[in-house]
């Protein structure tokens, strides 16, 4: 059996009989329809929430009507203030929210009423429900420290490891790496390293190899940079073709390293 008792059990909603009645005077009862019943079951049952139309919308599709929804529900919360105004009630049940929904007014108070429920059993509950959300707060903390310090971890490691690659990985600056205009070769401009004289044999050797052999880049295209470097050995030059600057991350540079048998007749 289902029973509300409203406005500090000043009136009874009885949603099995579908009635209003006053809590002093039972036999004073106000009878609900079927779809009156239906929505402030709902609303009650909300616990002061609103309640949209998308949700008493489908109450409303049971029965059958040519009156727009807007309308029924408006006329339908009416008429449930209305019957409980004619069961003693202090006021109204349902406050309507325009084209959104409904909520309960502010000064209805609920709770389910019945004869034989004794209010000892009412006082136990929350006490008994009161230490369990304490125990789980404690261990979602301790969860929670746990996986920041794993995190804090985690984020230094790579920050140590970043530094590391950068301090190993980090392009040397040294005699040798540093490179001086030299002049033109038709359309490439000549680069040699800083350590080189412009006249020494290193630099003449990869211009005579460079107009000899006319090296090009892996699409075809004559190179419009070429740098030229001490040979560590007779056997290869340290000579480079560009299309775009060495100091760039994307050169697109290829080495140009010619062996003796490439070399033309003395």
């Amino acid at each position: 059996m289902a029973r509300f008792a409203l406005f500090a059990k000043s009136l009874c909603f009885d949603a099995d009989q579908q009635v209003f009645y006053p809590l002093n005077s039972p036999a004073q009862r106000v009878a609900l329809t079927p779809l009156q019943s239906a929505v402030l079951r709902r609303v009650l049952n909300a616990q002061g929430k609103l309640v949209r139309n998308q949700a008493l919308h489908v109450l409303f599709q049971r029965e059958r009507s040519e009156i727009p929804f807007a309308d029924s529900l408006t006329t339908t919360i009416a008429e449930i203030n209305r019957r409980a105004l004619l069961a003693h009630a202090p006021g109204a049940l349902i406050h309507q929210v325009p084209l959104i929904g409904c909520v309960l007014a502010e000064q209805v108070d609920v709770e389910p009423y019945s004869d034989s429920v004794p209010i000892a059993a009412k006082v136990e509950a929350p006490i008994d429900a009161q230490p369990e959300p304490l125990v789980q707060a404690a261990v979602v903390k301790k969860k929670s420290w746990l996986l920041r310090g794993l995190l804090a971890g985690f984020l230094l490691f790579n920050v140590v490891l970043a530094l590391v690659a950068r301090h190993e990985l980090a392009p040397s600056d040294h005699q040798g790496t540093n490179y001086k205009s030299y002049g033109h070769e038709a359309k490439t401009q000549v680069f040699i390293a800083e350590s080189l004289m412009p006249n020494s044999f290193a630099v003449q050797d990869a211009l005579r190899r460079y107009r000899d052999l006319k090296p090009r880049l892996a699409d075809g295209s004559i190179p419009s940079l070429l740098y030229i470097n001490r040979s560590r050995t007779r056997v290869f030059t340290s000579t480079f073709i560009c299309a775009r600057p060495m100091s760039q991350k994307n050169n697109e540079c290829l080495s140009w390293m010619v062996s003796a048998q490439e070399l033309p007749d003395a």
